[in-house]
């Protein structure tokens, strides 16, 4: 299950930052996992909540986007929507495809506890 090491990575890296700039507590990590990464969401879902049991991501929730695939098709010379490896181009039927898109797996940003406070607190004027 390397869904596991990806979260193991993903916490290292939050945690990195979040140290650097004094955060003491995470919220949420929002993270882009693309379609065809090769990753099983309810794995890596399970194993956040494995890898977030202690530290400054204790009970943090994990944001998933998901980025479409898409691949550049060199017979027609078009950008087309992929669903998975193996695929024909949807436009020609060709099977030359290069992946441009949706492969990604990159943390986007992190929310850190102390904002829901700074949120909730009504503004004075």
């Amino acid at each position: 299950m390397h869904e596991l090491s990806l979260c193991e990575g993903i916490v290292s890296a939050v945690e990195r930052t979040a140290e650097r700039y004094g955060v003491a507590k995470i919220k949420s990590v929002r993270v882009a996992v693309g379609r065809l990464a090769g990753v099983d969401i309810p794995s890596l879902e399970f194993a956040w909540r494995s890898v977030t049991m202690t530290g400054p991501l204790t009970g943090a929730k994990l944001v998933i986007e998901r980025p479409e695939g898409t691949a550049f098709c060199t017979d027609c010379g078009e950008t087309v929507p992929l669903a998975k490896f193996g695929d024909a181009c949807p436009k020609c039927g060709g099977f030359r495809l290069i992946p441009n898109g949706g492969t990604e797996l990159k943390v986007l940003d992190f929310v850190p506890a102390d904002d829901e406070a700074e949120e909730s607190e009504p503004e004075t004027n």
